[in-house]
């Protein structure tokens, strides 16, 4: 395992403090990488020169010492941390990453799982058996240069990769692909400089520093250049629109289901009984809303909740808060699962990826979450960006929330445009033959039609 490192320079009037910033982002990338270093660096006419260590940088001071002049354009580096399969006893500068091409030169983060067919594939002659040593030549026979075509050319690859690749050809562009393997990126505006290391830890960014530090998307091939530009290409390619869609039988994933249905999803609707109050109302909605959108349903049985506890909405977990008609319901998280979503949202993922699906989405909106943590589009923000990483190499699957930026009365209004099946949800906390119509889901479901000047379609034994 390794971390990556790069920088594109934009303006060599600062060589220098690029340089030592260069230099300190290998040394704080030392805890991802003990073993060697190297650090390749592309002059503007194309010309290379090389810098390659066992141990770390920061045990080669010497070494480190005028890397950059006037005519630097690209550094690319690597610390390496031998994997146990790849171990090398008696290294030599031929075992070091970087590793260069007839025009590429790349460094990587990961395994390479089929390098060796590769190798024999296209006829690779390499010095090493480091499994990274056979990229910089598979590229210069299957690659055009264009990052727009890097995408297909490593569909062949297998494994996992963080790559940063310089090209001789034209050194005033760096391209970064990854899958589940991360790059970070810092634009440095003082220095007129862009870096790239593994973990955005690696920049040392202060408060107030004049720096840009943003993550690579997973599973991308991202071309940068020194005019600014910013391609980005996805890595994987999805034909089908499957999505998994955590239901409860309520309003918000109803119109969740029923709106990605309109968008042209295939829709498969996901229920968790998890033996609260509701439960049989819920199990008995969302069958008939399964039916009525004509999608299939599967349903999660689970007793995880009851050794969890702390909720009233268990049964026989204490009564639900009903105090102002509701309103005080709604506002506070009283009914506070421990985990709820995180837990919900964690087996729809393994689900979505075993079986093949391209997305997971939620009923997550803006109303629930000022009382709810979990409810709040920050939390499908990084759920977002932590599935990448959840999921198995190229299984990929999206995150969606798509009302996460409405409130209640808005998904009611959304929910009638779009024909969902208001009529047969269920809202209460409670599991009667009615809605109680005084916690805080049936104070939010009668204002929100009232707003809209509609009748809800359900019964309440409270109608005040």
């Amino acid at each position: 395992m390794c971390s990556v490192s790069g920088v594109l320079i934009l303006d060599n009037n600062k060589k220098d403090e690029i340089e030592r910033k260069f230099i300190q982002i290998l040394k704080n990338a030392e805890d991802r990488g003990r073993d060697s270093f190297g650090i390749i660096i592309i002059n503007k006419d194309g010309s290379t020169r090389s810098i390659k260590s066992i141990g770390k940088p920061s045990e080669n001071e010497e070494k480190l010492h005028d890397l950059f002049d006037e005519n630097t354009s690209i550094a690319i580096a690597n610390n390496r941390a031998e994997p146990t399969t790849e171990y090398v006893n008696k290294k030599e500068e031929k075992d070091i990453q970087p590793f260069e091409g007839e025009r590429y030169i790349v460094t990587h983060n990961g395994i390479i799982a089929n390098d060796i067919e590769i190798e024999k594939k296209y006829g690779i002659k390499r010095l090493t058996k480091v499994d990274s040593s056979v990229i910089p030549n598979f590229l210069d026979k299957r690659w055009d240069g264009k990052a727009e075509n890097l995408p297909r050319v490593l569909e062949e690859v297998k494994g996992s990769f963080a790559f940063i690749i310089g090209d001789k050809k034209n050194p005033n562009r760096i391209i970064l692909a990854q899958n589940f393997k991360p790059i970070y990126m810092m634009y440095e505006y003082s220095l007129k400089a862009i870096f790239f290391t593994s973990l955005d830890t690696y920049f040392d960014v202060k408060p107030f520093d004049t720096a840009n530090v943003r993550k690579i998307n997973p599973y991308s091939v991202v071309e940068i250049t020194k005019d600014l530009q910013y391609n980005e290409y996805p890595l994987l390619s999805k034909n089908n629109r499957k999505a998994l869609v955590i239901a409860s039988g309520g309003l918000d994933s109803t119109v969740v289901a029923t709106k990605l249905i309109r968008d042209g999803y295939d829709v498969t609707l996901l229920h968790f009984n998890y033996h609260h109050k509701a439960e049989e109302k819920e199990r008995e909605a969302i069958r008939k809303i399964s039916e009525y959108l004509n999608v299939p349903l599967m349903e999660v049985n689970t007793d995880l909740f009851k050794i969890i506890g702390g909720t009233t909405l268990l049964k026989n977990g204490g009564e639900i808060v009903k105090d102002r008609k509701g309103e005080e319901g709604a506002e506070f998280a009283h009914e506070w699962v421990p985990a709820r979503n995180a837990i919900f949202f964690t087996v729809a993922l393994a689900i979505a990826e075993s079986k093949g699906f391209d997305a997971i989405a939620s009923g997550i909106n803006l109303e629930e979450a000022g009382a709810y943590p979990d409810n709040e589009m920050e939390f499908v923000r990084m759920f977002s960006q932590l599935s990448p990483y959840a999921t198995g190499p190229n299984k990929k699957v999206e995150v969606l929330m798509p009302i996460g930026n409405l409130v209640k009365h808005e998904i009611v209004k959304l929910g009638i445009e779009i024909g969902a099946p208001l009529h047969l949800t269920w809202s209460c906390y409670e599991g009667g033959e009615k809605h109680c119509g005084k916690c805080g889901p049936c104070y939010m479901r009668k204002t929100a039609f009232k707003i809209n000047g509609l009748k809800d379609p359900v019964e309440y034994e409270d109608t005040s």
